[in-house]
Parts: C-alpha cells; sequence; structure tokens
C-alpha cells in the first residue's frame, strides 16, 4: 500500500509525472521514507553525492556558508520539489548544504538504484535534462538581479517568483531575514524595501502573508531598469521632511530627547 502512496505522490513530481503508474511504482519501490525535525541538518555540503531527494512535506531551503560563517540561501523547496540532481550525474560531493526550515518528510533514492531505473525508463533521464536546464536559467536570473537590480527590485522579484494564486498570495513567506540571506542584502534593507513597496501600493502584508495588489507594478519595479514609483519619492520625501522637523525641533543640548528611527519601525 505504502509503494501505491509513493506513486500517487511521484505523479505530482515533474522529474516522474510523465511515467505511467506501472513506472512511477517502480521508483517509489525502490525509495525510502526519512523523517527530519526543524532545524536539521539532512546534506552538508562536501558529503559525497549518492541521492536524489523528494520533499513530500514540509520547507527545506539549501544554503552555503562563508568562511566568515555568513548564510546565504540559494533556494528553499517545498513539496514535490526535489535536490541532489548533479549528484545523480557525477556522484561529486554536495555544493550546498541543506537543513529543514520546517519538519519534513522526504523521499530517498540511491544513486545506483535511480541510474539502474533509468536505464529501463530513458523518458526520466530527459526530464531531468529539462530540470537542469530550468534550474540553469533560474541561476542567471537570480544573478542578473543580483548585478543589477537595487534591493526592492530584488525582493519584488523574489515575492513575485514565490506568489500563487488569484490574487497572487505568500501564505507562509520567508522572514525579512530569510530574504536578506536569498537576495545578498541586509534585514534592514530588506524590512525598508518591503515598506516601500507596500507604501506605493504594489504590496499587502498581514503577519506571514503577503498579497500583491498590483502585478503589474511589482513587475516593472522587478525588471532592470525599473524605478521607484513617483509615491515612493513622496514617502522617502516626506520622511526627510519629519526628520528635518525633529532635528529642528530638538533642544540645543541634543541629549534630552531620543527621536526614533523610523527606518527600523516593523522589523
Amino acid at each position: 500500500m505504502l509503494v501505491h502512496r509513493l506513486a500517487d505522490f511521484l505523479a505530482s513530481v515533474p522529474l516522474f509525472s510523465r511515467l505511467s503508474t506501472d513506472e512511477r511504482r517502480g521508483f517509489a519501490a525502490l525509495s525510502r521514507e526519512q523523517r527530519y525535525p526543524r532545524g536539521a541538518l539532512i546534506v552538508r555540503q562536501g558529503d559525497p553525492g549518492d541521492a536524489l531527494y523528494v520533499v513530500r512535506s514540509g520547507t527545506v531551503k539549501v544554503a552555503i556558508v562563508g568562511d566568515d560563517g555568513r548564510e546565504v540561501i540559494l533556494d528553499t523547496l517545498g513539496q514535490g520539489a526535489h535536490f541532489g540532481e548533479l549528484a545523480l550525474i557525477d556522484g561529486r560531493p554536495r555544493s550546498a548544504h541543506v537543513v529543514a526550515v520546517d519538519p519534513a518528510v522526504l523521499l530517498v533514492l540511491r544513486r545506483e538504484d535511480f541510474r539502474r531505473e533509468v536505464e529501463r525508463q530513458p523518458r526520466v533521464a530527459w526530464a531531468l535534462l529539462e530540470e537542469l536546464s530550468r534550474r540553469l536559467r533560474d541561476a542567471d536570473e537570480k544573478i542578473t538581479g543580483l548585478v543589477l537590480l537595487d534591493v526592492p527590485g530584488r525582493v519584488a522579484r523574489l515575492l513575485l517568483d514565490r506568489a500563487a494564486g488569484t490574487p497572487p498570495t505568500i501564505d507562509r513567506a520567508p522572514t525579512h531575514e530569510m530574504i536578506a540571506q536569498m537576495i545578498g542584502a541586509s534585514r534592514e534593507t530588506v524590512s525598508r524595501a518591503m515598506r516601500e513597496l507596500q507604501d506605493t501600493g504594489l504590496i499587502g502584508v498581514e503577519r506571514r502573508t503577503v498579497r500583491v495588489l498590483d502585478v503589474e507594478g511589482l513587475t516593472r519595479r522587478s525588471r532592470p531598469g525599473g524605478t521607484p514609483p513617483r509615491a515612493a519619492r513622496n514617502a522617502r520625501a516626506e520622511a526627510r521632511a519629519e526628520e528635518t522637523t525633529s532635528e529642528e525641533a530638538a533642544p540645543e543640548d541634543g541629549g534630552a530627547i531620543e527621536t526614533s528611527d523610523t527606518s527600523s519601525a516593523h522589523e
């Protein structure tokens, strides 16, 4: 019965979706299920690349850690996503860490079993090539964004990539800290960018839910050369005017009254 359930689940995974039910059962029979608590290290950078992992439930993050301890998140993966494809081809060590963001259940398929099954079902090999091509294109877009976009533009692109439905919504949006690690910015800068996108009416935020209110405007903001809308410039001008007023109203000794830093609100 477990094999049948796993085969049904694999039908939702792009890598296996084109296979027949019997062909998916062949892969399901070779898979084993593993559970990981929140924060568990699933794969360590440099470990042997000996398996493919498919996320059955939960969320994991793919990250690298610099010599200075700074973490950069390359991607977050949810149900139906998979990682370890490169290891299936070249068997080289893992290129990044993978950590459970939430309690996660993964299907693990050993490299030798996968390759043997692919020899019987070449359609999977073609699906694997398509997946690797898609990820290469995604990597090119991320590099372009890091080079050509300011932080609000990078945040806008990330939100558009993750939003789904009508209106486009992210139900469990990444924290500002996680977004910062994904786009190569500080948490404070991300918080200011999120406020800019809210103040200009492009997005609405309530707790961990983000709704895209103006798809066209957010798309424009996510493109190289996209300039902040006039409302954003007006908001910044008003903020500067308020700061000037506060400074003029402060006592001459400068120590009796502390003015609040509006850039850190709601972080």
